[in-house]
């Protein structure tokens, strides 16, 4: 828990899931830049459009301005998880969330955003401002200086028609626009990767935007064989679908799930499993992993991401592998590929009675994991 303190208040904020021990803050100085900017510049009371809020400190502080209401966009189920948990927390009504393929549930009066860490995502994220934001409307985006893309005055100047650098603030930059009314670009998403099932759809932000990664290509060659009549299997972490499709290819009969946490990689699972299998037995899963889901699996598939956002480290696999090893059903198995260095075996010897290597190379190395403890 820490608190923010903010032109029109404090919050009580915490970083979700919890992990024990946490030493992150769930806001930084580019959070603390954009509300001082909106104190210091808004000219009277409006709507704000918040984009990529992460945990609430965007979101939360302007609804305790009280001036106007507040609508937030991204792509996150979990950052849309965080802002609610944490409105909840400090006892404030729920945030009213759009998906970035949703139209603006009411006219914004501002922006406020913070730069995301895929230049696709932003990009896609400017050409939909412009086609929901009136003319005249400010955009105000900020991100740590370290986390910055040089190349985004001119994506401003691209999408909007004007942007401009301003001073930065304890490592952190404010980047400032107004909307043009009107589309003066559409951004090329979604973009196109070969697979062995075909040609994929990849939406903006999606993991291995412009070719399919080597990471998968490998768990393509190390899939289950044997599998049960009709099984029940998970596609964890699906991304563009590649890995459940695969499976689809090789087992008509499967009931595959797609789960992801963000919205535009879900788009994406829909988009290919109805091009390539109309027919297949499906369900698409928007949330935390597994949870929420009833009933077993008899395979659960993971190529696990080892960063959230710009923050790197294991914390999102392991808890993963915690949530596979409690929804297999018996003689079900996980099937996992990491990279070498990660050492994935010490984690999951300890959640599973059995882990075997069923694939490696110098890089990467696929493990079999039986028996939950």
């Amino acid at each position: 828990m820490h608190e923010l303190t903010h032109p029109w208040g404090t919050l009580t904020l915490y970083r979700w899931p919890r992990r024990r021990n946490e030493t992150l803050q769930a806001w930084d100085n580019a959070d603390r830049y954009l509300l001082n900017t909106l104190a210091e510049r808004a000219q009277q009371p409006g709507q704000t459009l918040v984009i990529n809020d992460s945990h609430g400190a965007l979101s939360l502080a302007v609804a305790q301005c009280g001036e106007g209401g507040v609508v937030a966009s991204g792509d996150s189920w979990l950052a849309m998880d965080n802002i609610q948990r944490n409105a909840g927390i400090n006892e404030l009504t729920p945030v009213n969330y759009c998906w970035p393929d949703e139209d603006l549930p009411s006219a914004a009066d501002r922006v406020l955003m913070r730069v995301p860490k895929s230049l696709a995502l932003l990009e896609a994220q400017l050409s939909w401002l412009s086609a929901q934001l009136a003319e005249g409307v400010p955009v105000w985006l900020s991100g740590m200086d370290k986390h910055l893309p040089r190349q985004l005055v001119s994506l401003l100047e691209k999408y909007l028609g004007n942007g401009q650098a301003e001073y930065g603030w304890k490592k952190a930059r404010l980047f400032s626009a107004t909307a043009p009314g009107k589309v003066l670009a559409v951004a090329p998403y979604p973009s196109k990767v070969e697979s062995p099932t075909g040609s994929l759809v990849v939406h903006a932000g999606v993991f291995s935007q412009q070719q399919l990664d080597i990471g998968a290509r490998f768990f393509l060659d190390h899939l289950p064989d044997h599998l049960p009549r009709e099984p029940r299997i998970a596609d964890l972490g699906c991304g563009n679908g590649v890995i459940g499709l695969a499976v689809l290819q090789q087992h008509p009969d499967a009931h595959v799930t797609f789960c992801d946490e963000s919205w535009l990689a879900l788009k994406s699972a829909r988009e290919n499993v109805a091009a390539c299998f109309p027919e297949a037995k499906v369900v698409f899963h928007h949330g935390d992993g597994l949870l929420g889901l009833e009933g077993g699996f008899d395979c659960i598939l993971l190529n696990p991401p080892f960063h959230e956002g710009h923050t790197v480290g294991d914390h999102v696999a392991r808890r993963l592998f915690r949530q596979a090893s409690k929804q297999l059903n018996e003689g079900g198995e996980l099937r996992v590929i990491g990279n070498q260095h990660l050492g994935y075996h010490k984690q999951l010897g300890r959640l599973f009675g059995q882990v075997e290597v069923v694939g490696s190379n110098r890089k990467f190395v696929v493990l079999s994991c039986r028996e939950p403890k």
